[in-house]
């Protein structure tokens, strides 16, 4: 006679469904919303990976608000969300004249440096980059804690970096539009968002 499940009847303590994170009492991420303001940050002339028409003449180092002349798109990246950076970046190139030619700027914020970057994506592009340092920027915009991190929440991702995240800026730094994918799930509409840059520009006329 087989014991293979002679214990089966005979467990000394239930089996949870969910094991407990590993992280206790984790302070969350809090990603901004529409309607908030982006907070001031400053970017350094040697965390620019790419030039583009907004950082063009930049040297040293440049403000939020020296960018807001115009409505701002801020994205977020990392290559460590793997096919999803690959879409976004394509989705990004794709659409980048669509949004210039709203009177917007596009400007990347990534989670690597210059050197990462480029191994990882050695074609040209056509908007500004910036390497975010620390993740200070992501920090202020809510999407990055090391007590929350993305690996806790998302399997295959195994970096610590923040999770995707997509804010249309205004000259005042209110945020008129938000995309945050905290479980790389979502799918990021360029359409909806120039559909938000062209009703920002016709409220502010």
């Amino acid at each position: 006679m087989s014991s293979l499940y002679r214990y089966a009847d005979y467990l000394t303590a239930p089996v949870p469904e969910n094991f407990p994170s590993p992280i206790k009492n984790r302070e969350r991420i809090n990603p901004l919303q529409e309607g908030a303001f982006f907070p001031e940050f400053l970017a350094e002339e040697s965390r620019i990976i790419n030039r583009g028409a907004l950082l063009s003449d930049v040297k040293d180092i440049v403000s939020l608000h020296q960018l807001t002349a115009q409505p701002l798109v801020v994205v977020f990246y990392s290559w460590h969300w793997n096919d999803y950076a690959d879409r976004l970046l394509a989705q990004l190139q794709e659409s980048h004249a669509a949004i210039e030619a709203t009177g917007a700027r596009l400007l990347l914020v990534s989670s690597e440096d210059k050197k990462h970057f480029t191994t990882v994506n050695p074609g040209n592009f056509s908007f500004d980059i910036i390497h975010d340092a620390q993740h200070r920027i992501a920090r202020k915009a809510g999407i990055y804690r090391e007590s929350d991190p993305i690996w806790g929440r998302v399997s295959g991702v195994n970096a610590d970096v923040p999770v995707p995240a997509v804010y249309l800026v205004t000259p005042s730094l209110e945020i008129n539009y938000a995309f945050i994918d905290l479980y790389l799930q979502e799918k990021f509409s360029p359409e909806s968002l120039i559909a938000a840059i062209d009703n920002q520009l016709a409220i502010s006329a």
